[in-house]
């Protein structure tokens, strides 16, 4: 993730460098890459990272507990096996998948500083500043909203694709490959509806 994020915070100041620095407004780039990341980039990336290993990992477990009986030998217990499996990981995947965002985050913005320096011969202090001066509260309220809603789906993509696994090894691989190309799906489509209803609500928020 935090790779990742670097590069990107890094692409994105390095091509709106190139256009900004034309009007001698290098300082903006700090302003492009803070809103890029908080409110967009960063939720996103984090998700699909966390969809592939995460979700993954959900819809192999699951399904491999489904065939090998597991979920009967839990009933024969006397224990609900889908509250007793999924809610431990839905409140792991809602804490930890924010607290990746903010590390993307702040690495992606790290990496808009170092084009910054280097590039745009900016100083660190104006940088970050122009950063805190261009975050309203509105853009860490849609990357929160953003990362709690990527994560819910990436837990129900995963449990509900290990769920259907029916017979053997090939079934287990086939529910985990739909998981995860299931949540990346559903997470991109969730991020332009979560976009839109704030860009058109921008009067209430």
């Amino acid at each position: 993730v935090s790779l990742i994020a670097f590069l990107i915070g890094f692409i994105l100041a390095l091509q709106s460098a190139a256009q900004l620095r034309q009007f001698g407004a290098n300082i903006y780039v700090a302003d492009l890459v803070a809103i890029a990341m908080v409110s967009e980039m960063g939720p996103l990336i984090t998700a699909i990272m966390i969809a592939g290993r995460s979700g993954s990992a959900i819809a192999a477990e699951i399904s491999t507990m489904k065939i090998s009986e597991e979920f009967d030998a839990l009933q024969v217990m006397g224990i609900n096996p889908l509250p007793y499996l999924i809610i431990p990981k839905l409140y792991a995947i809602v804490i930890t998948l924010p607290l990746l965002t903010i590390l993307a985050n702040v690495i992606g913005i790290l990496g808009g500083l170092f084009i910054g320096i280097t590039y745009l011969d900016l100083d660190i202090l104006p940088f970050i500043h122009e950063v805190i001066s261009v975050l309203r509260y509105k853009e860490v309220f849609i990357f929160v909203i953003k990362s709690i809603t990527f994560a819910v789906i990436i837990l129900f993509a995963g449990a509900h694709y290990g769920l259907k696994a029916r017979e053997g090894a090939e079934d287990v691989g086939r529910m985990t490959t739909a998981s995860v190309v299931t949540a990346i799906i559903l997470v991109i489509i969730a991020d332009s509806i979560i976009g839109l209803i704030f860009y058109f609500g921008e009067p209430v928020f």
